[in-house]
C-alpha cells in the first residue's frame, strides 16, 4: 500500500554495517561537498539541462520531520512549511528535486516487514506507557513517525508543485535508474545500497547543513580502493553480506571461512567490519565470470534455490548495464518493470500521452514495445500536440478506447492502402507510406478545414522492434484507396473482442460508429458528443485491465491512494499507528474502517457469478493479529439510490448527474448518503472532515459528546490559524487517549483518500488533506479543554458563531 507500509522506515536500508563501516573504516569515501558549486558545474558542463537531484524520500522522512510535537497526530502545518523550506533551499540554487516513494511491499519482504511490524508494536506500547506516566512526550530517543507520514508528505511534495513518483517496486532501484538515465548530479538519501549501483553520486541526507547546501558524499571508487576491489565486485560483495535477495543466514558458514583465511582481521574491530573485510579479500582473489559465481553458488548452502546468487547480483545492475558475474542473456526483472512507460513518464502531460498510446499506440506497434522505447528515452514528444487536440475533439473515447487487436487491424490497413507495389500484399511492409495512411484514418485533422499539413506528427515504432522509429506526418488518402466513407477494421484480441468500426460523413462534420463484442459484455451503445466529431462507443469495450491501467498510472504519480494494489493484486497493508493496545474501548482503525473498506473494494472489484466478489487480503497491523497470514475481506455493496455505478461512469463519465453520483457513492462507503444536500452546502475540507467524524461517531459506541465537541472545536478553530501560531502552542500535559483518537483520525482521512480515489475524485484531494483540517496540539488543547468542562465559548476562542 504506497510507501505508508514502510512507514516506520525501509526494513533493511542496504547492506548491513556498510554505512557505518565507510564513516570509521574508510574516511576518505565520505567527501564534503558544496551542492552549490557541483549544481554550477553541472550548468558548465551541460548547459542544455538543468542538475537534477533525485531524493529518496523514505530514507529523508524522518530528517525532514523536525516539529517538537510527534505524538499528538502530527504539526502538519508546521511540517509543511519545513517541507516548503527544504524546497525553496534547492530552487534558490537552481537545483530541481525529483521525489521517490516506496510504492509497495515486495512478497520478498514480507516477513521482513511482519518483523518491523511486531518491533513497532512493542515501541509504541512503550510510547504509550510512558505518555500514561509521565503526562507527556518522550524525548527524540523514543521518537515514531506520526500516523501516515510518508503518504501525506508525498501529497504535500506535490501540493508544493513537485515531481513526486510512487513505485511499482521498492524505491532504491528505481531512484538509482532515474539517476544515472537522467545524468542527474546525485542521489539524496541515507542507504548503503547507492553504495552498490553503479550510478550517480549519492549524497547524505543526514549530514546535509541545509543553509549552506554542503553534505557529505559517499565514494564508491575510494570504499572499493580500500577494499581491494573494484566496482564490478560490488555487486556480489553486497550479496555475500547479505541482502533483500540473499539472506543473511545462508552466510554464517561463508563468513566464518572467510574470518579464518583472511590476513585483514583486526583485534580493534567489531565482528562484522571484519566480516567485511574478510570478504571483500575473497572475491578480490576470484576471477570476474559466471563460472565463479556458479562455484560460489555450490559452496553456499542457498537451499533449494540455487539461482539466489545470481538474482541478487542481477538486482544491482540498471538499465543498460552488463556484469561478467551474469550471462547477458538472463533478464533482469526490476528492468523489465521499470521499462513499462508508466515507470518514466512523470508529469502529467507526458502521462497523458503515454496513456493515450495505450489507446491508439497499438498501431505504433505492441505495447511492450513502445514500453521498452519510452524506458530509453523515447517520450514521443511530438505527440503533445496530438495529446491535446484528442482531449479537445475525441472527448471521452481518448480516455476509454482500448482495443488489443489493433497490430492485427492495422497490418490490413497498411497493405490496402500502400501505393507502393513492392508493399502490396504483404503484411511485414515497413514502408512510411503505408503507415500515413492508418494514421490519417485515426487521427482526424484538428478542424475541416485544416489542410493535412497541420496536422500533428507521429513518432511510430513497427510492429517487428526492427524498423525504423520516426517522426510521420500524415498524409491524405490517395485516390482509389479504401473509401473513408465505410472502412471496416478489424480484429480480435484477448480482451476487446471482435470489433468493427465505421467512419461516415455527417454533414461538414464526421460521425464514427465504434461497437463491440467482447467477453465483458454488450450493451447500447452510447452517443457522446464533441465538436466536430460524434462517437457511438459500447460499454463492452471496457475491459478491467483499463482501469487498472488508468490506476497505475495515478498511482506512479501520486494521483490517487492505493487502489491499484487493490486492482492489480487485491491485496492492500496498513502498518502501525499510534494507538493504545490497552484501551480496549477504542477498536484499532484497522477495524473502525473496514466497513468503509469493504464497500471501496466492491466498487473497484467485478463481482463474478452470482453476485460474489474476489476476496482482499489485508496486512493491517492491529490489536491480537499476528499476521501470520493476512485477513480475507468479503467487499459489500454500498447503499447506493438506483444501484452502486460502475467505474465507468465514475471515473471517465462526465456531466452534473454523474458528479452528483460520484459524491453520493463516497458518502454511501461511510453509510451517509442520506446527508448529501447538507455536506454539500459546506466547504470541502470540513464537509469531509464531517463525513468522517459521523462515521467515527457511528462505529465507535465509547466517543462522548465531549470528544465530538473537542473535534468540532478543532477544525472551527484551525481554519485561521498560521503555522508560525500552531508551532507556538505549548501543552501542559499530553493525554494518551487524546494521542490515540488523534492517531484514529488521521487514519480516517487516508480512507476518505482512498474512497476518493475509488468513486472519481468528488473531492479534490487537497481537500482532504491534514494540513486542511488536523493539526496534533490543537487537537490535544481542544480535547483537554472538552473533557475538563470548559464552556463552549472558551472551547470555540470565542468564536460561538
Amino acid at each position: 500500500l504506497l510507501s505508508d507500509c514502510c512507514e516506520f522506515r525501509r526494513s533493511a536500508m542496504g547492506v548491513k554495517g556498510l554505512q557505518g563501516f565507510v564513516a570509521r573504516v574508510c574516511p576518505d569515501a565520505c567527501q564534503t561537498v558544496d551542492l552549490r558549486e557541483m549544481a554550477e558545474k553541472h550548468r558548465t558542463d551541460h548547459p542544455d539541462s538543468p542538475p537534477v537531484i533525485v531524493v529518496d524520500a523514505m530514507s529523508c522522512i524522518r530528517r525532514w520531520y523536525t516539529p517538537e510535537s510527534w505524538v499528538c497526530g502530527g504539526q502538519w502545518r508546521e511540517y509543511l512549511a519545513i517541507l516548503e523550506d527544504f524546497i525553496n533551499a534547492f530552487m534558490a540554487a537552481g537545483i530541481k528535486l525529483v521525489f521517490y516513494f516506496d510504492g509497495v511491499v515486495e512478497e520478498k519482504k514480507r516477513d521482513e516487514w511482519i518483523k518491523r511490524r511486531m518491533k513497532n508494536t512493542e515501541e509504541i506500547a512503550r510510547l504509550f506507557q510512558f505518555i500514561k506516566t509521565h503526562k507527556k512526550q518522550p524525548g527524540r530517543e523514543m521518537f515514531v513517525l506520526p500516523s501516515a507520514l510518508p503518504t501525506f508528505t508525498r501529497y504535500a511534495l506535490k501540493s508544493l508543485g513537485q515531481k513526486t513518483v510512487c513505485t511499482l517496486q521498492e524505491a532504491d532501484f528505481e531512484v538509482a535508474a532515474y539517476g544515472l538515465q537522467h545524468n542527474c548530479i546525485g542521489i539524496l538519501g541515507q542507504d548503503s545500497d547507492y553504495l552498490i549501483y553503479n550510478t550517480c553520486p549519492y549524497f547524505s541526507i543526514e549530514n546535509l547543513r541545509l543553509d549552506r547546501l554542503v553534505t557529505v558524499m559517499y565514494s564508491r571508487e575510494v570504499l572499493c580502493r580500500v577494499l581491494g576491489i573494484s566496482l564490478t565486485h560490488l555487486p556480489l560483495f553486497a550479496c555475500l553480506l547479505g541482502n533483500d535477495v540473499v539472506p543473511e543466514s545462508m552466510l554464517e558458514g561463508f563468513w566464518h571461512k572467510c574470518l579464518t583465511t583472511s590476513p585483514h582481521r583486526n583485534k580493534s574491530y567489531n565482528r562484522r567490519t571484519n566480516i567485511l573485510l574478510s570478504v571483500a579479500n575473497y572475491i578480490s582473489k576470484i576471477p570476474c565470470s559466471y563460472s565463479s559465481l556458479k562455484h560460489l553458488e555450490e559452496i553456499l548452502p542457498l537451499g533449494s534455490d540455487r539461482t539466489l546468487l545470481c538474482r541478487g547480483v542481477n538486482s544491482y545492475l540498471l538499465p543498460g548495464q552488463q556484469s561478467p558475474w551474469i550471462p547477458p542473456n538472463v533478464t533482469n526483472c526490476q528492468m523489465l518493470s521499470l521499462q513499462q512507460p508508466s515507470a518514466l513518464c512523470r508529469d502529467k502531460e507526458i502521462f497523458q500521452v503515454t496513456f493515450f498510446l495505450k489507446l491508439i499506440g497499438q498501431i505504433m506497434g505492441s505495447s511492450s514495445c513502445i514500453g521498452q522505447q519510452l524506458g530509453t528515452e523515447m517520450y514521443f514528444p511530438s505527440l503533445l500536440k496530438l495529446m491535446r487536440f484528442a482531449l479537445a475533439h475525441l472527448s471521452n473515447l481518448s480516455r476509454f478506447l482500448w482495443m488489443d487487436a489493433f497490430p492485427a487491424a492495422c497490418q490490413w490497413h497498411r497493405t490496402a492502402w500502400c501505393h507502393q507495389q513492392t508493399c502490396r500484399g504483404s503484411t511485414q511492409c515497413h514502408c512510411r507510406c503505408s503507415w500515413q495512411r492508418c494514421y490519417t484514418v485515426l487521427v482526424p485533422a484538428p478542424t475541416p478545414e485544416d489542410t493535412p499539413s497541420h496536422w500533428p506528427a507521429l513518432a511510430h515504432r513497427a510492429i517487428d522492434h526492427n524498423s525504423f522509429g520516426a517522426t510521420i506526418q500524415p498524409v491524405p488518402h490517395p485516390l482509389g484507396g479504401p473509401s473513408v466513407k465505410s472502412m471496416p477494421l478489424q480484429g480480435q484480441g484477448c480482451c476487446a473482442g471482435q470489433y468493427q468500426m465505421h467512419i461516415t460523413h455527417a454533414g461538414n462534420a464526421e460521425q464514427r460508429n465504434v461497437s463491440a463484442c467482447s467477453p465483458y459484455g454488450t450493451g447500447p451503445g452510447e452517443f457522446i458528443s464533441g465538436t466536430p466529431w460524434k462517437y457511438s462507443l459500447c460499454s463492452a469495450i471496457m475491459p478491467s485491465s483499463f482501469f487498472e491501467q488508468l490506476a497505475k498510472e495515478q498511482h506512479i504519480q501520486s494521483e490517487n491512494y492505493s487502489i491499484f494494489n487493490i486492482l492489480s493484486h487485491g491485496e492492500i497493508e496498513c502498518s502501525n499507528s499510534l494507538e493504545d493496545d490497552f484501551d480496549t474501548e477504542i477498536p484499532g482503525q484497522a477495524l473502525i474502517y473496514r466497513p468503509a473498506r469493504q464497500h471501496i473494494y466492491s466498487i473497484l472489484l467485478e463481482s463474478e457469478k452470482g453476485g460474489t466478489y474476489p476476496l482482499v487480503k489485508e496486512w493491517f497491523v492491529y490489536f491480537g493479529n499476528p499476521l501470520k497470514q493476512p485477513d480475507l475481506i468479503q467487499p459489500v455493496q454500498p447503499s447506493v439510490k438506483g444501484g452502486t455505478p460502475n467505474l465507468k461512469t465514475l471515473w471517465l463519465a462526465k456531466g452534473p448527474e454523474v458528479e452528483k453520483q460520484r459524491y453520493s457513492t463516497f458518502l454511501a462507503c461511510f453509510h451517509l448518503q442520506d446527508e448529501m444536500e447538507e455536506l454539500q452546502a459546506l466547504e470541502a475540507p470540513v464537509a469531509g472532515f464531517c463525513c468522517l467524524l459521523a462515521y467515527l461517531m457511528m462505529q465507535v459506541s465509547s466517543l462522548s459528546l465531549e470528544d465530538l465537541n473537542a473535534f468540532l472545536a478543532l477544525i472551527l478553530c484551525l481554519k485561521g490559524k498560521s503555522a508560525a501560531q500552531l508551532t507556538g502552542l505549548q501543552l501542559a500535559q499530553v493525554d494518551s487517549r487524546g494521542v490515540h483518537l488523534g492517531a484514529v483520525l488521521i487514519r480516517g482521512l487516508t480512507t476518505l483518500l482512498m474512497a476518493n480515489s475509488a468513486c472519481g475524485f468528488p473531492f479534490r484531494m487537497d481537500d482532504l488533506m491534514p494540513w486542511a483540517v488536523f493539526d496534533g496540539k490543537l487537537f490535544q488543547e481542544k480535547y483537554q479543554q472538552s473533557h475538563q468542562g470548559c464552556s463552549m465559548e472558551e472551547l470555540l476562542e470565542g468564536n460561538v458563531s
